[in-house]
């Protein structure tokens, strides 16, 4: 089975990323981070590498896994009705209390952000206004 979710973007189609080791956020455009060569991303903050996939933020984790869990609720839901509906005069009763769906977090986006370019690669990302240039790794390469 596949769910796809829609990750919002802020205004100018910069998405939130989250750096696993020390948490913090910062963002690039979309193109950018699925780009074939882009396997890993460097954190702009402590320099540290990790697949892609790895810089995800927790509050989109946690949306995606409420969408999946109020999914298979709705199938065990779905199960058990039928399964009562076929025990109906067999002098069997399969009574249940019904599965309550979850209401997945709302993903907002963070319009703060200073966007910053990367000589380096030629591209851009969104940074806290407290960085300088000077300490940005590049998310792409590496280079501080």
């Amino acid at each position: 089975m596949e769910q796809k979710i829609t990750i919002p973007t802020d205004s100018k189609g910069y998405y939130s990323l989250e750096c696993p080791y020390c948490k913090e956020r910062f963002k690039a455009l979309g193109g950018d981070i699925d780009a074939e060569d882009t396997m890993e991303l460097f954190c702009p903050s402590c320099g540290l590498v990790d697949d892609n996939n790895k810089f995800i933020p927790d509050d989109v984790i946690e949306h995606a896994q409420t969408i999946a869990k109020n999914i298979m609720k709705q199938q065990l839901n779905d199960t058990f009705k039928k399964a009562s509906r076929k025990m109906k005069g067999s002098g069997l009763t399969l009574d249940f209390k019904k599965f309550k769906e979850e209401q997945p977090n709302l993903l907002t986006e963070d319009e703060k952000l200073e966007q910053v370019q990367l000589h380096c690669c030629n591209k851009n990302i969104k940074v806290h206004a407290d960085q300088t240039i000077e300490n940005i790794y590049c998310p792409f390469c590496g280079v501080n």
